[in-house]
């Protein structure tokens, strides 16, 4: 963690450093290659700093600190290594030694031995009561945690519970102990431990990737624990470290976990969603509101600029002709929505409706001005219960949004309701390239490069990584034409475009006046 502020512990850091690397370093081997121990550079000083910084505020540097850091830093990594560890092997990829559990439990193990030589070494064994009560409520904690790991997580307080034992227990003894080895009073320990606590908690909720507003009243309880403590270059440093958490300038890596473990996660359907938010809606909602002001720039450098091409095709298979009413579904930021336009014409009407405002208010913003301002119209509302009578448009196109809807069936029947007899249902979306080599080297793409790319753009990989993931459910192409068929389409058919990156699906309401098992008429 290349952070100025820490500058004034460098040294005492370096300490810590040694002391945990020659631990590592036995003769089979560098120990964090059996425990798949990858620890970026928060996770590697966060322990050690708190420690050292805590004990400094009261002016004390000596050598007990340093072993302190460094038995912290033990009890964080074990805990860490068996918070990771998978049930067994996955399916397929043949054994690996160091999975289903062996290895990685004997390093976790090992480091907890450590811990009790750094308390002799240190001489500090007066810790020992206090840490290994510390260690056993982690352990039930994370027993809590797999006790309900198959259960669909939405109950805060149990979240906010498995989160202070596995991990606000540890920051706060850390800060705590700190104060007691420096000789602080009774009352500056207890606003240690406070701000300890409080911090710990926020790190928790942000690492298991839950909603960033729960954290801020335990940021905001942390900076109002350390105002309370003598000021100086240790507090400021300590103010800045959660103002860089916070702010995520300090990035706080996501918490890896064992497969089914994660408190923080929930399968609705064939998708994992974080625990906080109430079904996939919820959860796509607040993945597309976050990305919205940079999404339109992203899609174009993401997609090697042949987004536009495949919007523009698109638009070529509704069959629109000038002086058409056209509806674009999950509009978004309203890409196709002006192509829409562009083919109505000045005497033709568009109506472009997403679920999500942010989104909304940049397509409305781009519209501005532009000459399709009085062609276009954008509403929020559900894809699967469109606010339109039956039969009221020539055309219905979705771009990018059918794999995001939680009921895919639903939102198509809902799209030729309300299209008229002969009108086509079109349908642009990520598909499966089937061509050898090629294939292979966009799923390496998607998998890994969007995501990371997408992180530079927004500064997140959740929403790039949801689009892999969302990719990964969604039915083939072949399978996608033949749901069209299902529901009724006519002529239903598919184009692959760019090696079968995406296809555009193509389907037409038959000229009957009705339709069986469509949606209920809507007036």
């Amino acid at each position: 963690m290349s952070a100025g502020f820490l500058e004034i512990i460098k040294s005492e850091l370096t300490s810590v450093d040694a002391l945990v690397e020659k631990t590592f370093k036995i003769k089979p081997g560098h120990l964090s290659g059996f425990a798949h121990l990858e620890l970026e550079s928060l996770q590697k000083y966060l322990h050690p700093a708190l420690v050292l910084l805590s004990g400094r505020i009261f002016n004390y540097t000596g050598k007990k600190l340093i072993y302190l850091a460094s038995v912290i830093q033990f009890i964080y990594l074990a805990a860490n290594i068996h918070f990771a560890i998978p049930d067994d092997n996955e399916a397929g990829k043949g054994a690996d030694p160091r999975d289903g559990a062996q290895l990685p439990v004997l390093v976790g193990d090992y480091l907890y031995g450590r811990y009790f030589v750094g308390l002799c070494k240190g001489q500090i064994l007066e810790f020992l009561r206090p840490l290994a009560e510390v260690i056993a409520e982690m352990n039930y904690g994370a027993l809590l945690r797999k006790k309900n790991s198959g259960l669909p997580v939405t109950d805060e307080k149990f979240v906010l519970a498995v989160i202070e034992k596995e991990t606000a227990l540890l920051t706060e003894s850390a800060a705590r102990l700190s104060g007691v080895l420096a000789g602080a009073a009774e009352a500056e320990v207890s606003r240690l431990a406070d701000f300890g606590r409080n911090l710990g908690m926020a790190y928790g909720i942000i690492e298991r990737n839950l909603d960033p507003a729960m954290a801020g009243p335990y940021f905001q309880q942390a900076r109002t624990a350390l105002a309370g403590l003598p000021a100086g270059e240790a507090r400021d440093s300590l103010e800045e470290m959660v103002t860089k958490i916070q702010t995520g300038e300090l990035a706080v890596p996501a918490k890896k976990t064992g497969r089914g473990e994660n408190i923080g996660e929930r399968k609705i359907g064939d998708m994992v969603i974080p625990g906080q938010y109430r079904d996939k809606e919820d959860y796509v909602h607040s993945i597309f509101s976050s990305i919205a002001k940079k999404y339109d720039i992203l899609n174009t450098v993401l997609s090697f600029n042949q987004d536009k091409y495949w919007r523009k095709f698109t638009v070529e298979q509704t069959g629109l002709k000038p002086g058409g009413y056209a509806l674009d579904v999950c509009c978004g930021t309203g890409m196709i929505t002006v192509e829409l336009a562009k083919k109505v014409g000045f005497t033709g009407k568009v109506k472009g409706l997403d679920f999500c405002e942010e989104m909304l208010a940049i397509a409305r913003k781009n519209l501005q001005g532009s000459p399709y301002e009085n062609i276009i119209e954008y509403i929020q509302g559900n894809a699967m219960e469109l606010p339109f009578p039956d039969n009221t448009f020539d055309c219905a196109t979705i771009g990018f949004g059918l794999r995001n809807v939680p009921d895919r069936e639903k939102t198509i029947r809902e799209m030729t309701r309300v299209v008229k007899p002969g009108g086509r249902i079109v349908c642009l979306e990520f598909s499966k390239p089937t061509v050898p080599v090629f294939r292979q080297i966009y799923n390496f793409y998607f998998d890994k490069w969007v995501p990371f790319l997408g992180k530079l753009g927004v500064g997140i990989d959740g929403p790039y990584r949801y689009l892999h993931n969302s990719w990964k459910v969604f039915p083939h192409q072949e399978e996608l034409r033949e749901e069209f068929s299902l529901l009724g389409l006519k002529e239903a058919t598919y184009y692959e475009l760019t090696g079968g990156v995406v296809s555009v699906h193509v389907g037409v309401k038959p000229r009957e006046e009705s339709l069986p098992s469509v949606a209920a008429t809507k007036e």
